[in-house]
């Protein structure tokens, strides 16, 4: 129902000028109110009608019907503060509060002795958490009703609050020192405590947005900025604060739409200009690497990843994927132990990463750390029996770790795995006229060189046999191929020998 609570404008005016009194302004407000309803019937009776048709959809919980009924009668009359409450306390419900503000800044301008618009505004500012202006207008309240019960127990309440929202802000400053060192049970009272009072206050959603990102749960930093947007879809913290929650998610777009719209309301804001540049940043080196690596470009690949890596340490979800990157590059550059190093550095942020500990079993047996291999690989194939991948890494650990332990013919000739025959050749020679027995004269020392020459002899027979070599190679066991290795033969040379004077005699062929 339509209802005017006290005369305004120039009736006010024209009646107090002729000194009327309160009662006889009273009967000349009802006088000339019903000569208006008679002069203008459509108009009024249809804002009377709109204004009881939005009571109803409000009373229904239809909000948005509501809004559309109050502005309708808004249309047909703007002077009626009244109105304008009414759909602030819609738009309230919908948690729209920049809307419902600004219907109440308006109600309060068109009667500046309105008290149910502060009062009503108050209460908005002090759920929002914006205490300066829910104090001046519950003061507001008090100058037009001293004695004003409700607005001094909002009073009353505001002082609480703003002592917890201070003690909240001591906490998110720590947060922003120490991080996940934040008593999170001690925070959450102080948040339960504001929101008690303030269930949508901004400051301390901030806060709370701000402490889940310290801890690393951005899922929870989303939801919470996510109710801040809704209410004010400009809020340039919440929307820069929310697109880093996404990008530590890894999700990259909906980051960079966040600070994008941040800087649509505010192109100078400097922390979303900040973490939108970083965050393109980072997918141009990620970007770089990629193609690197797709071109076998390695080198090229190694410094690009290294790059995305400094961008941001922060960043763990995709740090760990350009850990696991680097350490198959740096696999490719022939750099095992850096490559272990890498591998480990994505399982220190995620111990689980499945793909990063298989790799991980690569570097460490091109590091020749066999028995770390072997024993990483067991353990994860007892979490993984379904996968042959799995099984067959921990095949070539043990095989690796027997040949490890058997003699390198590699070494004792002193040449590289892909030495060719003819360098495996000259350094066979080299080697024999070096440890050749007659060099020297101490029983001792023809002994050892005695002992020496024949692993050197032993070496070049397996490895100048094609056949030999990759058996070899491939860790297969030779001592039946050699008769229980002790009937090595030494071609290339005849050997005699004297027993007592030890006499030898070397004919080299070639």
């Amino acid at each position: 129902m339509l209802q005017y609570q006290q005369p305004a404008g120039p009736l006010v005016a024209a009646a107090g000028a002729a000194g009327l009194s309160s009662m006889q302004l009273h009967l000349l407000y009802c006088t000339v109110g019903a000569l208006l309803w008679a002069a203008l019937p459509g108009a009024l009776a249809s804002a009377a009608a709109m204004l009881q048709a939005g009571d109803a959809a409000y009373g229904n919980g239809d909000f948005s019907t509501a809004i559309r009924h109050y502005s309708t009668a808004l249309d047909l009359d703007a002077t009626a503060p009244l109105f304008y409450t009414k759909r602030a306390a819609a738009y309230m419900s919908l948690k729209k509060y920049a809307q419902a503000l600004k219907d109440l800044d308006r109600a309060v301008d068109v009667d500046d002795t309105f008290m149910q618009g502060y009062l009503h505004r108050g209460k908005l500012h002090r759920q929002v958490c914006s205490l300066a202006s829910a104090k001046s207008d519950f003061e507001k309240v008090m100058q037009l009703k001293p004695n004003h019960s409700q607005a001094a127990k909002e009073l009353a309440a505001l002082q609480e609050l703003e002592s917890a929202v201070k003690e909240l802000a001591a906490v998110a400053a720590q947060s922003d020192s120490a991080g996940a060192a934040v008593d999170a049970a001690a925070a959450q009272q102080l948040l339960d405590r504001v929101y008690k009072t303030a269930p949508d206050c901004i400051a301390a959603q901030l806060l709370e947005a701000k402490l889940q990102m310290a801890q690393g749960n951005y899922e929870e930093a989303i939801g919470v900025t996510g109710r801040i947007v809704k209410s004010i879809p400009g809020h340039l913290e919440a929307l820069t604060l929310r697109g880093t929650a996404y990008m530590y998610l890894a999700d990259h777009d909906m980051a960079k739409r966040h600070f994008g719209e941040a800087l649509k309301f505010d192109p100078d804001h400097k922390d979303s200009r900040k973490a939108f540049n970083k965050l393109k940043d980072l997918d141009r080196k990620r970007q770089r690497a990629n193609r690197a690596f797709e071109a076998q470009d390695y080198p090229e690949a190694e410094q690009q990843c290294q790059a995305a890596l400094a961008v941001d340490p922060q960043h763990q979800a995709v740090n760990k994927e350009l850990q696991l990157q680097l350490c198959r590059v740096q696999q490719m550059l022939n750099k095992p132990q850096e490559a272990v190093e890498a591998c480990q550095a994505a399982l220190a942020i995620q111990p689980d990463y499945y793909d990063a500990t298989k790799e991980l079993i690569r570097a460490l047996l091109a590091a020749e750390r066999f028995e770390e291999a072997v024993n990483l690989a067991r353990n994860t194939l007892q979490q993984h029996q379904q996968d042959g991948e799995m099984h067959q890494l921990y095949r070539e650990a043990e095989k690796q770790l027997k040949i490890s332990k058997r003699k390198d013919y590699y070494k004792i000739l002193n040449v590289d795995k892909q030495a060719s025959p003819r360098d495996i050749k000259k350094a066979y020679k080299a080697l024999a006229r070096q440890y050749h027995p007659d060099k020297v004269h101490s029983s001792k020392e023809k002994a050892e060189n005695e002992e020496k020459f024949k692993e050197i002899a032993e070496a070049y027979e397996v490895l100048n046999d094609e056949e030999k070599r990759g058996a070899y190679d491939r860790g297969e066991d030779l001592e039946q191929q050699q008769g229980g290795g002790g009937g090595w033969g030494h071609p290339g040379f005849q050997q005699g020998y004297q027993q007592g004077g030890f006499q030898y005699t070397f004919h080299f062929n070639g």
